[in-house]
């Protein structure tokens, strides 16, 4: 996917090589304050830990950093799992760049980085290669061989090899809730958009290419824009109340259903979107569709009228949320 990529963030692809040697594809900039994780969903937790390296970078006068990983670890290992991802690292890269966050180094999640220890990973990639000042992280960050290394492992890294640390502990918001990218994928299974929004400290987003469907929804009067769900957390199937931002910037109000549109008998999961008072062809483009509010599950209509009165109603409803915005 091109479209909606980071603008100025300097992003730097990190792969380690069969003899634990550091391959980058730019030049690494020295000394950096730095946070890691795998940080899916970038959610306000993410974003006090990426702070806190933020901080630090200003105290001692160098640039920031986040440390990603791609794949996501949880894909390397689990290749037959259930989709899980709250983000693709294009949409990271971006909330990374609207934290300020100068360099983001995306380090190759394969066999080679995973067969590094704890001890290893700590003295060649954070010291020897990118030669850190300061590394942050969270409470429950692990690393090394098979999750080897603890939080409390970087800390005494980190004194060995000259590096200082930040190790943010559990958070929870105002009401209680845990901000974790489990707390929001338990969220979006529920369909409570709100709550991971709440967390996310913006909305759930899927990003994808415009697809051709069935065409049905022409039949009826409502057009929609079709995507794959592809790796990403399913939510509840249901109706959505959704905003669609479109390649040039252009943010749409509309509706949406998340399922497989029992109705016409429908097997393969998509997320449809009718977008209101727009009629403009875009199959090919990059689009990114934010889940706003639950309207109601999906369901099973007896008959092709039927199903469009009720998507007459969901699409009333949805004008009405943003009226009242």
């Amino acid at each position: 996917m091109t479209a909606l990529l980071p603008r100025s963030i300097k992003v730097i692809t990190l792969g380690v090589d069969a003899g634990h040697r550091l391959q980058a594809d730019a030049p690494l900039p020295v000394g950096a304050s730095a946070a890691i994780g795998s940080f899916d969903g970038v959610h306000i937790g993410h974003q006090h830990v990426i702070e806190s390296a933020i901080a630090a970078a200003k105290v001692q006068g160098v640039p920031s950093a986040v440390i990603c990983f791609d794949p996501h670890p949880q894909s390397f290992f689990h290749k037959a799992g259930k989709p899980f991802r709250l983000m693709h690292l294009s949409q990271q890269l971006r909330a990374f760049e609207a934290l300020g966050v100068g360099y983001a180094f995306v380090l190759s999640f394969d066999a080679n980085l995973s067969s590094l220890t704890a001890e290893d990973f700590a003295r060649l990639i954070l010291r020897d290669y990118l030669k850190l000042s300061h590394v942050s992280a969270g409470f429950d960050f692990q690393f090394g061989k098979r999750g080897g290394g603890h939080a409390k492992d970087l800390v005494a890294f980190g004194e060995q090899f000259g590096f200082t640390t930040d190790i943010l502990p559990c958070q929870t918001d105002t009401a209680g809730h845990k901000l974790s990218s489990s707390a929001v994928r338990e969220a979006l299974l529920a369909g409570d958009a709100r709550l991971a929004a709440e967390i996310l400290g913006r909305p759930q987003a899927y990003l994808g290419e415009v697809i051709h469907g069935a065409k049905q929804g022409r039949t009826i009067d409502f057009p929609t824009l079709n995507l794959t769900l592809g790796d990403y957390q399913r939510p509840r199937y249901g109706i959505y109340v959704t905003q669609t931002t479109l390649p040039d910037g252009r943010v749409i109000n509309g509706v949406s259903n998340i399922g497989v549109r029992p109705t016409v008998g429908g097997n393969i999961e998509l997320l449809e979107t009718y977008l209101f008072d727009f009629s403009e062809e875009i199959y090919g483009q990059v689009v990114e569709t934010a889940l706003l509010d639950f309207i109601r599950p999906e369901a099973k209509f007896a008959s092709f009228d039927e199903m469009k009165l009720e998507i007459q109603n969901d699409a009333a409803k949805a004008r009405v949320y943003f009226q009242k915005k």
